[in-house]
């Protein structure tokens, strides 16, 4: 199983519980599904803020810890504007930043969260300040991998479960249709597809067979042309005899992979149908899974 590179654990001595790390940060934001951001028990009013200012504070808790140059910036959010006019845009955008983040912030007064360097760079202190749903994200699959490779499978079934409700929350900003946060998305998906192929092999390992189907289907949210919680689904179901809804999952693949790959399923599928759509229909079936 590939890695992606993750942000380091803050706690990886001690291990703190992930809900003690978002109770008591200071400032929390929660990026899956619906943007909302809170400063202590007080959830700011996006609504009514500047949409470039918010997309730089996203790349900022996207990038944690990461410098960024204002030409960057820049580019990312004005690329059709003339230079002037973007600096511009960008310098009432940062402000309008540093005032959502601290409203009481007098106009000498520097931001607690944003500093200015040399040469137009930027740097968000967010370390010790602020929680985020998608560092929770990475640190939980950090997690799960390493009780994985431990063979701890209860410890790495209990984090990999965790990542694996991020799929419920919806996309990573699904209001937001932002070129730059494609590759952002791709890389949480991943996670989530990976946490839930290692997560559906301990059920299996371990004859949880309700959470082995909650396991496959979260899968099919994120990709319903999964042959692995396909498979699943189908084995399940005939271990425990309920045959029509082994045809239904096997023909609601068959129609996804054509109608959205425009290919013919695998030479595995095509023997699995047959076998279903005979007139003698097997009363247990193969527990075997596809080769990862």
């Amino acid at each position: 199983m590939t890695v992606p590179n993750l942000i380091k654990d803050p706690q990886e001595n001690g291990l703190n519980h992930p809900r003690e790390l978002e109770n008591e940060a200071p400032c929390r934001a929660y990026l899956f599904g619906h943007m909302r951001i809170y400063l202590g028990d007080h959830r700011v009013a996006l609504e009514t803020s500047r949409r470039k200012a918010l997309h730089i504070l996203l790349w900022f808790l996207l990038n944690p810890g990461r410098p960024c140059l204002a030409d960057q910036i820049v580019d990312m959010l004005w690329p059709e504007a003339e230079p002037d006019k973007a600096i511009r845009g960008f310098d009432v955008n940062m402000h309008a930043l540093k005032r959502l983040l601290q409203p009481e912030l007098g106009p000498r007064e520097r931001s607690s969260f944003i500093r200015r360097h040399a040469n137009r760079v930027y740097t968000f202190e967010s370390a010790e300040t602020w929680w985020t749903d998608v560092a929770d994200l990475e640190l939980l699959y950090r997690r799960g991998h390493t009780f994985d490779i431990a063979g701890d499978a209860a410890r790495a079934r209990f984090y990999y479960r965790r990542v694996s409700d991020y799929v419920s929350h919806g996309p990573l900003l699904d209001q937001e249709s932002i070129p730059w946060l494609e590759r952002y998305r791709r890389r949480y998906d991943l996670m989530c597809s990976q946490a839930l192929s290692r997560l559906m092999q301990i059920n299996l390992d371990h004859g949880l067979d309700e959470d082995l189907l909650e396991s496959a289907y979260q899968m099919l949210r994120l990709d319903r042309h999964n042959q692995l919680a396909t498979r699943v689904i189908i084995d399940v179901s005939l271990r425990n005899g309920n045959h029509s809804r082994a045809r239904r999952r096997l023909e609601a693949f068959y129609d996804a992979v054509q109608r959205d790959l425009g290919v013919t399923p695998p030479k595995e599928f095509e023997e699995l149908r047959s076998r279903l759509f005979a007139t003698h229909i097997p009363t247990r079936g193969s527990s075997h899974l596809p080769a990862q």
